[in-house]
């Protein structure tokens, strides 16, 4: 009796979504993670040192523990992503810009990190209503900031289309191609990528005409309602450690 073999996952990005279970992340309000996250990306960015980068990785690596995030939700990077890193790697020895390649990857996992983590907490009409909060002191200036909310969300809630659509034209050519796609030049690749972005965002654009066609059946868009903003201790603690993390970041910059 042959035994049944697990399905491999494929490599690539995938687009995060928020997880179906309660944690301490997606108990807080959105707008406390997303400020406290752009403080410490500020950071980052501003100041990419090596004592930087371990606070803010201290950090993640505690707010991935909170959210348990499962292994299977995590992204496989392809191939050629890894041959460009030791690619990168090879050439900035050469230059003698090993520490410096090497810091700005770290930058980069980092930022992609925490953005991924905030997306597994929050939902994305949290997202939203977090940011009519925001530019809610626009609002004396006649801002539509409700409308501007609202596009915001339904912005956010196509994104899982487009990448199903993206998903469904590569799974097509590599069905059509098979073995081919392996010995293209350079130049092959950059048309079949333009190609397949430009298949994505037709069939994603026809999806989009749909659901705003049975949206406008039904009465358009629901009228942007006031969101209140409820704090709790929860927020309290983010907030905390978030101010620990830029402290200890900012000592390290003086004394190091």
């Amino acid at each position: 009796m042959s035994e049944r073999r697990k399905p491999r996952r494929s490599s690539g990005f995938i687009l995060p979504r928020a997880l179906p279970w309660p944690s301490f992340l997606s108990k807080t309000w959105p707008g406390t993670l997303i400020v406290c996250w752009t403080a410490l990306t500020t950071f980052v960015l501003t100041i990419p040192t090596w004592a930087t980068l371990g606070v803010v990785a201290a950090v993640l690596v505690a707010a991935t523990a909170l959210l348990r995030v499962p292994a299977g939700a995590l992204p496989r990077p392809p191939a050629w992503l890894w041959s460009g890193f030791v690619g990168g790697c090879a050439g900035a020895w050469l230059g003698d810009g090993v520490e410096v390649f090497l810091r700005a990857s770290s930058v980069a996992l980092i930022v992609v990190w925490g953005s991924s983590l905030l997306l597994w907490a929050v939902p994305t009409t949290a997202m939203a209503g977090a940011l009519r909060v925001f530019l809610a002191p626009l609002r004396p200036f006649g801002a539509p900031v409700g409308e501007w909310a609202l596009i915001t969300g339904e912005a956010l809630r196509g994104l899982p289309m487009l990448r199903d659509q993206a998903g469904a034209v590569m799974d097509t050519v590599r069905l059509r191609l098979g073995d081919e796609m392996a010995s293209m030049p350079m130049r092959g690749y950059a048309r079949l990528a333009i190609d397949v972005v430009t298949a994505s965002l037709s069939a994603a654009s026809r999806g989009a005409a749909e659901t705003g066609r049975a949206m406008s059946m039904r009465g358009g868009l629901r009228p942007p309602v006031g969101e209140r903003v409820s704090l709790g201790w929860r927020d309290l603690v983010a907030a905390l450690v978030c101010a620990a993390a830029v402290s200890a970041i900012i000592a390290a910059k003086i004394l190091l």
